[in-house]
Order: C-alpha cells, then sequence, then structure tokens
C-alpha cells in the first residue's frame, strides 16, 4: 500500500505545485525598462541563440552588454517576456513573425547588421552543390525565387503550405537536417516541415529527381551534422559566414536581410482568468494543429528507447559481470571500461556515437540513442552486481560449494538472489534517471517528449503549459514503469 501511496501523494503535490505556478504566470504585469532605440540597448542584458553569430554582433554594437546564451528562438522570445533580458538581435524576416504573434514584443526598424542566407553542403557531397546553385540561378532568372520569398517570409507566411509534389521514387535519397522554430525559412506544423528553404529543397529535388529526408536536431548541431558527414545539407536560415565555410560549404545566397534588436513593446495585454488561460493553453498544446500526436509520437519514442535501453543493458551488464568474475583480464577490461562511461556526460557520449562512431552509418537517431543508453545501462548494472555480491558474506558461497554446487551454480542459485535484492532499489531509482536521462537525444535528430515539448513551444511561445505537461507524462511514465518492475522482480524473488 505504502509503495502506492507515494507516488499518488507526489503526483498531487505536482498538481498543486503547477496551479500555484499557473496563478503566477496568469498575472499580468506592465514590462519594466521598454526601449525606444537601438543604442538604448549598449549595457543592458542581451540574449542570444547558441551557435549564432549574432554574440559577435552583440559584442561590436553593444560592447557593454552581457550576453546570456539559450538554446532555441522559443527561449530567447521567452526570455525577453520574463525580463531575463532586456533585448536581442534577429534577422528582420524571423522579427516580424515574432513581433505579429507576439504584440508584447516588437523589434526597432534600425539595421545594426546584415546578413546572408544559405544552406550549407558536406564536402563529401559530390556534385549536389553545384546543382543546386545551378537551379538557385535558373529559378532567378525566372522570377520564381522572388515569387517563393514573397509567399514565405511575411507574416501570413506561416499559414501557406508547400506546392512542390513529392518526386517519384529514386534511389538516391538526400539527408537534409534543420530546426522546427526557424519560420519563415523552415518551420514545423501540421505534423511536416514547411517554410521558404523547405519549398525551395523540395522544388530542388523534384526537379532533379532526388528523394528528400528531412530530420530535425538543435541549431548548434546544425553545421556540426553536416561537418561530420551524417547529412548532406543543413538548413534554417543559417547565416554565411567565413568561419563557417572553414567547415562546411555554402551554396549561393538564399536571401539577405537585415539584423535588427527585438524588445519589449511595454503593452499591457488584457490579464484572462486562470482556468480561462489553461482552457486556451490545453488547446493550443494538444488541438491546434493536431499536436496531441506529436506529443503521443514523443511519448512512444521515449518508451521505445527506455525499455530497449533497460532490458538490453540490464542483460548486457548481467553478461559483463558473469564472465568478467571469471577472468582477470575481462574484470580490468570492463572495469576500466566502466569507469570511462561513468565519468563521461550522457549527452556528450550519444554525441561521439553519432557524429564520429556512427557518421557514415545510416542507423537512425533513434537507434543510436538506444546504443548509447544500452551501453550506459550496462555499465550500472555492472557496478551495481560489484556492490551487490560484495556484501554477501564470502561463507556462503564457501557452503555452496561445500554442498556440491559447482562455481556457476553457487552464483546462480545463492549469491545472485542475494545480490539482485539488496540492488533492487537502486535500480528502481536507475529506471527513473535513465527515463529522465533519455530527454538528451533532441541533439541526435531523435524527435522524443522533450524535443516534441520544444515543437510546441516554439509555436505557442507559451512556457508555462507545454513544460508542466511534460513534466507530469514524465512522471507518469517513470511511475509506470518503475510499478512493472517491482511486479516483475516480485515474481522472479
Amino acid at each position: 500500500m505504502r509503495k502506492i501511496k507515494s507516488p499518488i501523494i507526489a503526483f498531487v503535490a505536482m498538481i498543486i505545485m503547477c496551479v500555484l505556478c499557473g496563478c503566477g504566470a496568469g498575472s499580468d504585469q506592465q514590462p519594466a525598462g521598454t526601449v525606444e532605440k537601438a543604442e538604448e540597448l549598449n549595457g543592458r542584458k542581451m540574449g542570444c541563440m547558441s551557435g549564432s553569430i549574432f554574440d559577435q554582433t552583440i559584442n561590436k554594437v553593444y560592447p557593454d552588454s552581457p550576453v546570456i546564451y539559450f538554446s532555441s528562438r522559443a527561449e530567447l522570445l521567452l526570455g525577453l517576456k520574463s525580463e531575463k533580458i532586456d533585448g536581442y538581435l534577429a534577422d528582420k524576416p524571423v522579427a516580424m513573425l515574432f513581433q505579429a504573434e507576439n504584440p508584447d514584443v516588437r523589434y526597432l526598424d534600425e539595421a545594426v547588421d546584415s546578413v546572408d542566407y544559405g544552406i550549407c553542403f558536406s564536402p563529401e557531397s559530390g556534385g549536389l552543390m553545384e546543382q543546386f546553385n545551378e537551379y538557385l540561378d535558373s529559378i532567378e532568372q525566372s522570377g520564381h525565387k522572388k515569387e517563393l520569398q514573397e509567399k514565405w517570409i511575411r507574416p501570413e507566411g506561416l499559414n501557406e503550405k508547400i506546392a512542390a509534389p513529392e518526386p517519384a521514387g529514386n534511389a538516391i535519397t538526400i539527408k537534409a537536417v534543420t530546426t522546427p522554430d526557424a519560420a519563415p525559412f523552415s518551420f514545423f506544423k501540421d505534423n511536416e516541415y514547411r517554410g521558404y528553404e523547405v519549398e525551395l529543397l523540395r522544388e530542388f529535388c523534384n526537379e532533379y529527381g532526388y528523394n528528400l529526408q528531412v530530420d530535425g536536431t538543435t541549431f548548434d548541431a546544425l553545421i556540426s551534422s553536416v561537418a561530420s558527414g551524417k547529412y548532406d545539407m543543413a538548413f534554417n536560415g543559417i547565416y554565411i559566414t567565413e568561419e563557417r565555410k572553414k567547415s562546411v560549404d555554402f551554396c549561393d545566397p538564399t536571401y539577405k536581410a537585415d539584423v535588427v534588436p527585438v524588445v519589449r513593446s511595454g503593452m499591457k495585454l488584457s490579464a484572462a482568468g486562470f482556468f480561462t488561460s489553461i482552457k486556451t493553453s490545453f488547446y493550443r498544446t494538444f488541438i491546434e494543429e493536431s499536436r496531441w500526436k506529436l506529443i503521443l509520437e514523443g511519448v512512444l519514442t521515449t518508451l521505445i528507447i527506455t525499455v530497449l535501453s533497460m532490458v538490453f543493458g540490464t542483460a548486457a551488464g548481467f553478461m559483463c559481470f558473469f564472465v568478467a568474475r571469471k577472468n582477470r583480464i575481462v574484470k580490468k577490461i570492463t572495469d576500466g571500461f566502466s569507469y570511462l562511461i561513468t565519468g563521461l556526460p550522457a549527452v556528450l557520449f550519444l554525441m561521439i556515437l553519432f557524429y564520429i562512431i556512427f557518421a557514415k552509418a545510416t542507423f537512425s537517431g533513434t537507434i543510436i540513442a538506444v546504443i548509447g543508453f544500452t551501453v550506459i545501462e550496462c555499465t550500472v548494472v555492472y557496478d551495481m552486481l560489484k556492490t551487490g555480491t560484495s556484501a554477501i558474506d564470502i561463507g556462503q558461497y564457501e557452503g555452496a560449494l561445500a554442498l556440491g554446487y559447482t562455481d556457476t551454480q553457487a552464483f546462480i542459485r545463492v549469491i545472485l538472489p542475494q545480490a539482485v535484492k539488496i540492488i533492487l532499489p537502486s535500480y528502481r531509482k536507475e529506471i527513473v534517471t535513465l527515463i529522465k536521462g533519455t530527454a538528451i537525444v533532441g541533439y541526435v535528430t531523435v524527435q522524443d517528449l522533450t524535443r516534441v515539448s520544444d515543437i510546441i513551444r516554439s509555436r505557442t511561445y507559451d512556457a508555462f503549459f507545454p513544460l508542466i505537461v511534460t513534466a507530469i507524462i514524465y512522471f507518469i511514465l517513470a511511475a509506470i514503469l518503475t510499478f512493472v518492475v517491482d511486479k516483475c522482480t516480485e515474481r522472479l524473488l
């Protein structure tokens, strides 16, 4: 009964905390320190997206301003709204959309810099970039390039759809990677990628007979995804710079725009009631654009990675321990490998697998994530078994041998059951740690629950509700998996 009550009490406490936080989030106060001119931002806190070049522009234009980094455009906007920063720089097409969808922010129509956009190609992609440049030149001459820009690069462009049909089946597939929050160049809506550069690539592939595979990742992983050869190209309204040209090849510019500051507008929004805000957030998170399907896919991906890693990792951990206990050389090698993996951050280990070890492999990010977490789980179970068996008195092992058991029989029938009982509480906690740890798989182009939450926040610009929903789902999944493991181990023991 205690095992059942504890999760229920914790869940109720989480709901109460969410309601209290929601009440705070629903209050609306007049933003402080609004900015009227671009020059007034010097000395104020400026935001910048990790992997962007705008920190260099900020240091040049606003030398007295501290720079605070965020992982996505949506988080930049939320940081501005919550007054964690006083402004940030954005290219004008993106700033226009921010202002159109968020009346409490605005962009200052004062260019502090200008940027050229381009699609970056892997140096190993052969003549793909030359073909794409030929295509760009042809639509430049025909005027179609300008038509696509006028279609997408405007606030109403978020409602447009890709006109280019899918090409007929072809043996050659171009692997491209982007982010879901780079409207109007690339964004995720109605469970598909849309945008100016998405349609450019669709039309290019249709004309040249290629198939196009588009995956999503974080912005700061785009260039490395292409530089490592994992993908043929990356796009997201990426700015062409000499530094980036050292790692990847850029096509001719697809667009050119001014860089402008984005600040709070000072507009006081009408305050909605708490339950009205929750109802609106629920609709935008689950119902609008059928985002519940996106959430369901993210939950299934998270469950697949967690369950497979737990099963394979546990089996591998037992196998490694069983072999290592009989061979000193194997034990030393296994101990050293376990020490290495334990001391390595999980996100770094996954990125090494994805971008280096399996860079040329055709494995999906999900498979590589399962491999990575299986290895991590294997080392954890191996170390647990070392701890659990060392706690068993040596006399029990000697007694089993005296009764006629073989070494293997003594270990499996006498030592192992007692060791499992000792390590079971730690193993249950490890399940929770594992399912939480899978939240980093977005770095290897996996659309898990956390990544889906990021996508939804990039569309709704609502920080509170998607994050709380994601936290509750993780809590439920962890409780279910822990319950299942408890039931299984009760029958085995």
